[in-house]
């Protein structure tokens, strides 16, 4: 029974933490991995044995700076070579010749790995399969994703060649789609110590979703060359994103009285429109971006008007409908499903 109560509470303490997100707000969200030093951020883990259908299993960082070292063996042989997820000083304040006291003492951190064999015993799968993954609650209202970050190669002794790709799976994290990086296939390793910008741009692929979003930086294939495996890090994250209008039904400025009626589909979105000023009006949808998907004229009465958008053939998502004379106004929220 005790044993049966052990495993539960950890069960619960493991899917709280894995609960959770990050929750965007604004135009765009960054990380900059400066406070690792404490606690992963929220919404970040990390995973060893990460595949093309899966997530992995989920690591620990391990957040001392004391254990975060690259190619200076002064603090330790074993700080360099020993395998797993670690709070590396950033390729931004450092050289590969930085010492290694000075690597533990510098305020600018990244979030690394030290790839070791598959078979390591402590910390197994991680070439391939090391991870490092984002969850966003949702994209709910945000639309036009772009990713950069930067991917930092920090071992000049380590002479074997890790790609890294960026993927992302919506809702449940089986099924991740690879997306295309600028550049292509970037690597760490190669006894190289760098600093490469990546940038994603995930077109309309993330828009507007209600669901969990995973967005991973992976390596899903065997170092290739013999020796050391490399000792990467990613730092400066940043989402950018274009937020939904605040649009709301109007009452004010010559505003009437403007509604969905029910939930519209691409064959037919229906509106109940009451004003006082009847005669001819324009019909516009935009979406939340203010692309202009569709427009019409409409002659309307006073008092109620029963109107339909007949073969808009919209894709599903959220639009704005605006109806206006040029003095009389009404714009309402469009749920299209």
């Amino acid at each position: 029974m005790k044993k049966l109560l052990l495993f539960n509470s950890l069960l619960c303490l493991a899917t709280g933490a894995f609960a959770q997100t990050v929750t965007l707000s604004g135009t765009s969200y960054t990380q900059d991995f400066n406070s690792i030093g404490s606690s992963m951020p929220t919404g970040w883990r990390v995973y060893n044995g990460s595949g093309a259908s899966s997530i992995g299993s989920l690591e620990v960082l391990a957040t001392s700076s004391t254990t975060g070292v690259y190619r200076d063996t002064s603090c330790g042989s074993s700080n360099v070579t020993s395998g797993g997820f670690k709070n590396y000083a950033s390729a931004n304040a450092t050289t590969e010749g930085t010492p290694c006291s000075v690597q533990q003492t510098t305020s600018d951190r990244a979030l690394g790995v030290r790839q070791v064999a598959k078979t390591n015993l402590t910390h197994p799968n991680l070439d391939s399969g090391a991870a490092f993954v984002v969850v966003l609650t949702n994209t709910t209202s945000a639309y036009n994703f772009n990713m950069q970050f930067k991917l930092q190669s920090l071992d000049t002794s380590s002479p074997r060649l890790t790609k890294w790709m960026v993927d992302y799976a919506i809702g449940s994290p089986t099924a991740f789609t690879p997306i295309a990086t600028v550049p292509a296939n970037p690597t760490t390793g190669g006894n190289a110590f760098s600093n490469t910008n990546v940038t994603v741009n995930f077109g309309t692929a993330l828009d507007n979703k209600p669901s969990n979003i995973y967005i991973r930086i992976v390596t899903l294939e065997v170092s290739t060359g013999s020796g050391n495996r490399a000792s990467s890090a990613i730092d400066d994250f940043q989402l950018t994103y274009t937020s939904t209008v605040d649009v709301r039904n109007i009452n004010e400025n010559g505003a009437a009285s403007f509604n969905q009626l029910g939930m519209g589909t691409s064959s037919a979105i229906n509106f109940n429109f009451n004003t006082v000023d009847a005669g001819e009006y324009t019909l516009t949808l935009t979406d939340m971006t203010g692309r202009m998907m569709h427009t019409e004229k409409l002659n309307v009465v006073n008092g109620d008007n029963n109107i339909s958008v007949l073969n808009a053939n919209l894709p599903s998502g959220m639009y704005v409908a605006r109806l206006t004379n040029g003095i009389t106004n009404g714009v309402v929220k469009v749920m299209v499903q």
